[in-house]
């Protein structure tokens, strides 16, 4: 089966491929769970493939596409944190391999989480980003491009992931045998990333949280405010869930403000949700949206856990 979804950047690829007009390397952005890593595979698979018709790369069936999928590949190499950081001793290594010509076709090379690089292994891989061998590609994958080096990022080609559509969702979950009866609308709460649909289809706990958070949200009550202050600083593996869920209410209550109620994600909440967006004017609830992108974007950059939740329990 193809890669689901990222059409517009893996066209992208298969024509700078097919031309061999593609740059030396790139980094892949965007949100934790979007799939970068995966993305970086396919499109490492795709530069090694060696079939030379005019099939979509990769073609799956080539000697150089069975050896990625068995992991026996020798022009692939994936760099990545084996404790905290990416050090410099594996930034040398890559150098000494890149060196090294391949018998046939291209070498490519993936630095997963590349944020985790130290200073040190990213100035060190800075000659190798400018003169790379003409044979070698690099792939670098981080969901905070800027906490890159300024001058490992003016030597690459950014690629920003988007997020997937319900239907391409529907298809990733197929894909992994998951039956969705009954639980389709958890796929809008993923905000169009896959790592965190498959999350929450996975988690046996996500009801428990989701009814929780409907709670601190339709009840007026203080005690309510305070309770989930209290549960949300016991439970931090809940607070993902919790403000994807907070989100989807939210967007469903711009969406009523709108008078428009067909395709409410929490349709099972429709009452609620109509009482809500009466409360609550159309500037007061994109307030709370932006709200909980900052906290997001701060969580990244390692805010203070406690200091996340009681700004979202201030709501």
């Amino acid at each position: 089966m193809d890669y689901i979804g990222q059409t517009e950047i893996i066209n992208e690829f298969r024509k700078g491929i097919k031309h061999d007009s593609l740059s030396h390397a790139f980094v892949l952005t965007g949100e934790r769970g979007i799939g970068k890593k995966t993305l970086a595979r396919f499109i490492a698979k795709a530069l090694l493939c060696t079939e030379n018709g005019d099939v979509n790369l990769p073609c799956g069936y080539c000697r150089a596409c069975k050896g990625f999928d068995e992991n026996v590949n020798p022009n692939f190499k994936v760099i990545r944190s084996d404790t905290k950081n990416i050090v410099i001793k594996q930034i040398r290594d890559l150098i000494d391999d890149i060196g090294v010509r391949p018998l046939k076709g291209r070498k490519v090379y993936v630095i997963e989480d590349a944020e985790k690089m130290t200073v040190q292994a990213q100035n060190c891989l800075l000659k190798t980003l400018e003169e790379p061998p003409v044979y070698a590609k690099i792939i670098l994958t981080t969901s905070n491009y800027e906490s890159l080096l300024l001058t490992i990022r003016s030597r690459v080609i950014r690629k920003n992931l988007k997020p997937c559509t319900i239907n391409e969702l529907k298809l990733i979950a197929q894909k992994k045998e998951i039956d969705l009866t009954g639980k389709e609308y958890i796929l809008s709460l993923s905000r169009g990333i896959p790592g965190i649909a498959l999350q929450l289809l996975a988690d046996k706990d996500f009801e428990e949280i989701r009814n929780e958070t409907l709670k601190f949200l339709f009840d007026v009550n203080i005690s309510s405010k305070l309770y989930f202050n209290q549960y949300l600083s016991k439970n931090k593996n809940a607070f993902d869930v919790c403000l994807s869920v907070m989100e989807s209410v939210y967007r469903d209550a711009l969406l009523v403000r709108c008078s428009l109620e067909d395709g409410l994600i929490n349709s099972d909440k429709k009452d609620n949700i109509l009482k809500y967006a009466n409360m609550h004017s159309t500037i007061d609830i994109t307030e709370k949206i932006s709200r909980l992108e900052k906290v997001r974007n701060n969580m990244m950059r390692n805010m203070n856990y406690q200091l996340a939740v009681d700004i979202i329990t201030m709501v």
